[in-house]
């Protein structure tokens, strides 16, 4: 079997979009609440967080939760789409083998999925707002910019997982727990303020990448300030360096695929 040099064709494109479509349908066809459960979920994950952390990072309840939810949504996105991408490739063996199918469109299939349910979850975050922001500023208008570098990130991190899992299977529960490792060092579920400025804890948030990511919804959402250019040029060059050796990857071993599945 082979596959065409090009990335991803047109009817690939079509392919990855209307699979997507049939994936959403079928994901909530036989649940009581359907489309509800992407308001639920992710409304009680986050009061559950928030009455838990508000006390260890001693703020007042909403006051946290406005901290909380302004990083913790796109993560959440972000996770999904790492996780889900991962195994595009491997649970698409079944068209692999069947028919030609750019090896591009089941990452993106993925994509698409997770960047739909994502809009449920931030909604339930501005629903949640709305009882508890007392200021609605302008920066928040920088938002949609704001989740780009979040998605380029995990559709690059996603598809460099998706090859190695093809290959070996004992790759997973290794990435869960680099994605645990990254939330529980990164400045998502506590407040680096908290730290002092030359304790070994504010070094690691200052170092790491996603404390830039973070800042990109902290800072118009919780700190009503656009985020600085240095947050915008650390999250786009991590992001397109992930995309850019995802994309590298799945070219160079998508022959090799087949054989694999």
């Amino acid at each position: 079997m082979t596959f065409s040099k090009k990335n991803i064709d047109k009817p690939s494109l079509r392919f990855a979009w209307h699979f997507a479509i049939s994936q959403l349908k079928l994901k909530y066809r036989y649940t009581a609440l359907g489309f509800l459960w992407n308001f639920l979920e992710p409304a009680l994950y986050l009061i559950i967080l928030s009455l838990v952390f508000s006390v260890v990072n001693r703020m007042n309840l909403s006051d946290y939760a406005v901290f909380l939810f302004s990083a913790l949504v796109p993560w959440r996105y972000f996770e999904k789409v790492v996780n889900t991408v991962m195994e595009s490739i491997v649970n698409g063996e079944w068209l692999l083998k069947k028919m030609y199918v750019s090896p591009f469109a089941f990452p993106l299939n993925r994509w698409i999925i997770s960047s739909f349910e994502f809009l449920f979850s931030i909604s339930v975050a501005f629903i949640i707002f709305a009882f508890i922001k007392e200021n609605w500023t302008i920066h928040l208008l920088i938002l949609p910019l704001s989740i780009i570098p979040w998605a380029l990130l995990g559709m690059g991190l996603g598809m460099t997982a998706a090859v190695l899992y093809t290959f070996f299977r004992d790759i997973k529960p290794l990435v869960q727990m680099l994605l645990t490792l990254t939330f529980f060092t990164s400045p998502i579920l506590f407040n680096k303020d908290l730290f002092d400025p030359n304790s070994l804890q504010a070094k690691i948030m200052s170092l790491h990448p996603f404390t830039y990511l973070a800042a990109l919804f902290q800072k118009p959402v919780y700190q009503e300030a656009f985020p600085s250019v240095y947050d915008w040029v650390i999250s786009f060059g991590f992001a397109f360096a992930a995309l850019g050796v995802g994309v590298f990857l799945i070219n160079k071993f998508k022959s090799k695929f087949y054989f694999y599945l």
